[in-house]
């Protein structure tokens, strides 16, 4: 299963219409059932080797190892530990959020806690993938909306990202059961989450005005921080919209806007060890934010879309 494998520095590529022929058992408890899976209830959903792929290196993007200094400044890489100061409201959310689970067709399973799917134990048994988004918001003249993740994020704190980063939930609204190239679902949880994390208002961002790009499959640990980490099928979405923020300090801790030169030299800073960016907007910025950023400029945007394949990282 694609939760066993290890991580390379490299990306398959999954076709969906390859993927319709795979085998998975069928199993799907119903929206109002709250449920977190148990090593047995997984056993029973296998699934069969995947179908083409193709290689594509993306350079050390993918190494788990964390970096910071003992204060959690940047600096060399240091070895990982378990916290124990974690924020209230962050885990409270980790067990109020209801993440969907699915397989790397992304086909829905059912669903876990977030804590579930984070904690390593899960996602190296195989049993955590689950859906999230990334959202790149662009500015009318072109620069993108990045932000630092609060100091009080259980998950890789204190890195520089994309717009908003977090996940669909398991419920009628949010969720695209089957997968569709619609997205709708979610796009609806983006603009929610556009709102709790940076107070950006309902409306400002409609969820019609996004461009779900593609689906990635990344794993990650939180390196300094070994009980924690990521398995995601991310949706990839895109928008333009000036917009006005009030970040709450529980999720973001400093926003800025960049335009593509100081983009590259965030990237060339992150090399250095000058400051951490998160795996997934490191992988998305290095292979395709180039594209679709020149796309999205000139009104190009629907020709570099793809929402017919899941890129996977690492094999």
């Amino acid at each position: 299963m694609l939760g066993r494998r290890p991580i390379a520095a490299s990306l398959m590529v999954l076709s969906t219409a390859t993927l319709t022929t795979r085998l998975v058992a069928a199993w799907a408890p119903p929206l109002a059932a709250r449920q977190l899976h148990s090593a047995a209830s997984w056993a029973s959903c296998p699934t069969s080797a995947p179908g083409s792929r193709a290689r594509l290196p993306l350079g050390a993007a993918w190494a788990p190892a964390g970096r910071g200094t003992a204060d959690g400044r940047a600096g060399l890489p240091r070895a990982a530990t378990t916290r124990t100061d974690y924020d209230v409201e962050q885990l409270r959310l980790l067990d109020a959020d209801e993440c969907i689970v699915v397989d790397e067709s992304d086909r829905v399973l059912g669903h876990g806690s977030k804590k579930f799917c984070h904690l390593m134990e899960n996602i190296k048994a195989g049993k955590a993938l689950h859906r999230a988004f990334s959202v790149f918001l662009f500015s009318t003249d072109g620069k993108l909306l990045l932000q630092k993740r609060s100091d009080d994020k259980i998950l890789f704190p204190k890195r520089w990202t994309n717009t908003c980063c977090s996940h669909p939930l398991y419920n009628k609204e949010e969720m695209d059961d089957p997968a569709t190239t619609d997205a709708r679902g979610v796009r609806v949880a983006a603009v929610r989450k556009l709102e709790h994390e940076l107070g950006i208002p309902v409306g400002a961002v409609p969820a019609e005005s996004m461009h779900y790009m593609t689906r990635i499959v990344y794993k990650a640990a939180v390196g300094e921080d070994d009980k924690w980490g990521e398995h995601e099928v991310d949706y990839i979405l895109l928008a333009v919209a000036d917009v006005k923020c009030d970040i709450n300090p529980n999720e973001v801790s400093e926003i800025r806007y960049v335009s593509k030169e100081e983009l590259n030299e965030l990237l060339a800073q992150e090399e250095r060890q000058e400051i951490m960016l998160s795996p997934w907007f490191k992988a998305v910025a290095q292979r395709w934010l180039p594209m679709w950023w020149e796309a999205l400029i000139a009104g190009k945007v629907d020709s570099v879309k793809d929402t017919e394949n899941i890129f996977i990282i690492g094999d």
